[in-house]
């Protein structure tokens, strides 16, 4: 059996120079493929453009593996207040694969539910366990953390580690 690894990797600003080349690429060549999707949740109305590209004979040696590269334009409105983002990623899908959309919003699920509140609610960037294995370590207790919060069901990280501070019986009662 062959078993093919499909990546899908994000285009950061921290490499620059891949950034930029796709930024351009992406304003000067035809889009191979586009969707568009429409969501209200509750104060907040988004549209996602998602737009498929071939990937430029020029790309870095490193990224030849890659056969597409993906533009997300991201709009909505929280409250009264207009938020636009633009996001790259490349893959090895071919841009006329059609799970490219759906890849790309899974990806945002889990940054969502879990990248996020690691780093914003419990400030796992911060963290001061840098050393050897502690800094993965402390980073597998933390998804277990949420994990078994979200299994007892706070919705509300915070909520959740409010609830239980300080109380050890209620903390051993959630971890059997």
């Amino acid at each position: 059996m062959i078993v093919k690894t499909i990546l899908q990797v994000k285009v950061k600003k921290n490499q620059p120079k891949l950034y930029k080349q796709i930024e351009q690429q992406t304003k000067s060549t035809q889009v191979v493929k586009r969707y568009v999707e429409q969501e209200k949740t509750r104060n907040r109305y988004t549209i996602r453009q998602v737009e498929i590209f071939n990937i430029p004979e020029n790309i870095q040696d490193v990224w030849k593996g890659a056969s597409s590269m993906i533009r997300v334009k991201r709009s909505s409105n929280r409250g009264s207040k207009l938020v636009e983002s633009i996001s790259y990623y490349l893959c090895s899908l071919s841009p006329k694969s059609t799970t490219l959309a759906s890849g790309i919003r899974g990806h945002w699920l889990i940054e969502n539910r879990l990248h996020w509140v690691k780093d914003v609610i419990l400030e796992e960037d911060y963290s001061p366990q840098k050393s050897g294995f502690s800094a993965i370590n402390f980073s597998i207790v933390k998804t277990w953390v949420l994990t078994l919060l979200r299994i007892h069901g706070w919705a509300g990280i915070k909520a959740g580690i409010s609830d239980l501070s300080n109380n050890l019986k209620y903390i051993l009662s959630v971890c059997t």
